[in-house]
């Protein structure tokens, strides 16, 4: 029997380890995942602290924000603690610069900015931290119930942009992925031809404003968005069509929405005009 104690011993070991092991081989498969990487909310959240609840509704009140500020999170870490999967992330915003690329993180262009308050401005995205708690339904799931979960909260690999963002951005995703948007405008709608339509002319409203993170960044530059003037002079149908990010774009569009025009005429009749308005912001 003496013989046996060594293998009775290893077994009592084992059977007296914690029961946080399960959670931390959990970790190590989240960590490989997900951590150091860049993931969009499927609903732009804005806020230090979010809590979820395990099918993706949101726990408390937050308000939404632009996805170019508030949708995607810079994954720094991810644990399973208890019954909740912890994340402490970072806000990547992003801008749309002149060179027409896909939208980069604003860290990235302000690298090239010889700006003597470089550092400052830098300073203020590096701090846009976040931290997020998705409960869960025990305190030890499995990778499937792992993957359910963030999936909830965040949009799945493979999924698109257009299926989470405003209708306004939305022509811009589908052209991008290769499809057409549809108008929301049902009526007839022309477009404008020397001698036969006249063209929409804005007859009142107010400029945009600059977003907050926009002033920070002094970031600047000139926007598109496309748009139906229906026959009483009012913009509607509008889409983005070469953004600027930094939240400048919904900016443009919550101006232009309330600017009154005077619409096209037809035939001596006012008509809906399709047509695109350039939207500037500059710092002065």
């Amino acid at each position: 029997m003496k013989s046996l104690k060594p293998v009775l011993l290893f077994a009592s070991i084992l059977f007296a380890m914690p029961s946080s092991l399960p959670q931390a081989w959990a970790n190590d498969d989240l960590n490989s995942d997900y951590q150091g990487k860049v993931l969009t909310l499927r609903h732009f959240y804005e806020g230090k602290r979010l809590v979820f609840h395990t099918d993706g509704s949101l726990a408390g009140r937050a308000d939404v924000g632009p996805w170019t500020v508030d949708g995607q999170i810079f994954i720094q870490t991810i644990a399973v603690k208890g019954r909740q999967l912890q994340i402490r992330g970072r806000r990547v915003c992003l801008v749309f610069d002149s060179r027409k690329e896909p939208p980069r993180d604003v860290l990235e262009w302000l690298k090239e900015s010889n700006a003597d308050d470089r550092n400052k401005r830098e300073g203020a995205f590096w701090a846009k931290d976040v931290d997020i708690a998705i409960y869960l339904d025990s305190k030890n799931p499995d990778e499937a119930a792992l993957k359910a979960a963030m999936n909830a909260v965040f949009l799945a690999p493979g999924e698109s942009m257009s299926d989470i963002v405003p209708d306004i951005w939305r022509g811009y995703f589908e052209k991008e992925g290769g499809g057409l948007r549809k108008s929301s405008y049902s009526g007839v709608v022309y477009t404008f031809k020397k001698g036969e339509i006249s063209p929409p002319r804005r007859i009142s409203g107010q400029e945009p404003e600059f977003s907050e993170d926009a002033r920070i960044a002094k970031y600047q530059g000139t926007m598109v968005i496309s748009l139906v003037i229906d026959p009483s002079g009012t913009a509607t149908d509008l889409a983005i069509v070469t953004p600027l990010g930094l939240g400048l774009d919904e900016k443009a569009v919550e101006a232009v929405r309330a600017w009154k025009f005077e619409p096209g005429i037809k035939d001596g009749h006012p008509v809906a005009v399709k047509t695109m308005v350039e939207v500037d912001f500059h710092l002065y």
